[in-house]
């Protein structure tokens, strides 16, 4: 594979069981608010599931903060506003022969997961799946994003009892599990048994971290003050740590950053997902990787898709960039928008899509 003035090769072990989809991205920031009143759903239209599928794009995940959208406790029951726009989303993902993964994005990444949240999740998920039980194939339900601070074992009978809900109204549609510690990789192999046949398992890849998320400030420490890490690791180019982050996690990070940014490295993690699939002879799902523009070279940016996503198109792992809108896009920049004059192109084909042709903007 060729990344601009590099080269990896390889020839890895596949996923020896793969989902019914292989590509596709995130529609962020849309079904991500804390009410349903407060969803734009102007912000993406048919159009987008148009453009999406142009690129040769098969699946969408869409991110629901379900849990902020419900009439509270006992019954939790989902605002049927919530209910209108997304059986709309399901409508225009069906129409254009696209899976849509209806993610239950209710995350904070910086509490941690509650041990019973069980008593809404699976109140939540009973109605979900007995509203889409007879809709196509194309839905896929996924239980809960990025669990976190929550023992394995907890988080392992929480979710089995959140697939039973389901099963119990909807014997059919796939259902994508995950792991703790933000659905790490390395967690994998820390889930039970399940026996449901019809289990996706899905992991998030953002390695090396300080490259990916250099100027964000959502994280323990913020990396707002972090900038210009290179990727491949290059002792020249390298930076400080910058003031407000030495003695934190990120010091040590930048320190062993020829490690962690090695090829090989990365290639090594994403085994893990492989070995997991092989084992359990289930398939595997990265659900999202990508970069944050904000900070990052945007060069170097570019090498990492096209490493990222070939080495999971040849292990045979399906993926979902994040995301389409936004900081992690795949527009010039996070303001944009118009599919027809500013889309990434060089980004979009290391992503391994196909880019839309842009016309020219007369200035």
């Amino acid at each position: 594979m060729g990344c601009g003035t590099i080269s990896f090769s390889e020839k890895p072990d596949a996923a020896i069981n793969t989902a019914p989809f292989s590509r596709g991205v995130n529609f962020s920031q849309w079904f991500e608010t804390f009410n349903a009143q407060e969803i734009q759903f102007t912000r993406y239209s048919e159009q987008d599931f148009i453009n999406v599928k142009s690129m040769g794009a098969d699946v969408i995940r869409l991110p629901i903060r379900m849990h902020s959208m419900t009439g509270g406790a006992p019954n939790y029951s989902l605002d049927p506003l919530l209910l209108k726009f997304l059986d709309a989303a399901v409508g225009w993902a069906e129409k254009h022969r696209l899976f849509i993964i209806i993610d239950n994005h209710s995350f904070d990444p910086a509490a941690p997961t509650d041990d019973n949240i069980d008593g809404i999740l699976l109140k939540v998920w009973a109605q979900i799946a007995q509203r889409y039980k007879d809709r196509s194939k194309y839905v896929v339900y996924e239980v809960l994003n990025e669990p976190h601070g929550i023992s394995d074992e907890r988080w392992g009978e929480i979710q089995r009892m959140a697939i039973d809900t389901i099963r119990k109204n909807d014997p059919t549609h796939a259902i994508i599990v995950g792991g703790t510690d933000y659905n790490s990789i390395n967690k994998l192999s820390a889930l039970p048994e399940y026996s449901d046949p019809n289990l996706i398992y899905t992991f998030h890849f953002y390695d090396p971290h300080v490259f990916t998320h250099q100027g964000a400030s959502w994280g323990n420490p913020s990396l707002a003050s972090l900038a210009g890490v290179p990727f491949p690791a290059n002792n020249m180019r390298m930076p400080k740590t910058p003031d407000a982050l030495k003695g934190t996690w990120v010091e040590g990070a930048l320190q062993n950053y020829k490690n962690e940014a090695a090829f090989l490295t990365l290639a090594a993690s994403l085994d893990k997902a492989v070995a997991f699939s092989r084992e359990r002879n289930a398939p595997v799902f990265c659900g999202e990787f990508g970069v944050y523009m904000i900070q990052s070279p945007p060069k170097d940016r570019i090498i990492w898709y096209e490493l990222i996503a070939g080495m999971l198109s040849r292990r045979r792992i399906a993926r979902a960039s994040w995301d389409y809108f936004g900081d992690f896009g795949i527009f010039n920049n996070q303001a944009g928008k118009d599919f027809r004059t500013d889309v990434n192109v060089v980004l979009v084909r290391a992503m391994g899509f196909i880019p839309p042709p842009q016309r020219k903007v007369k200035k």
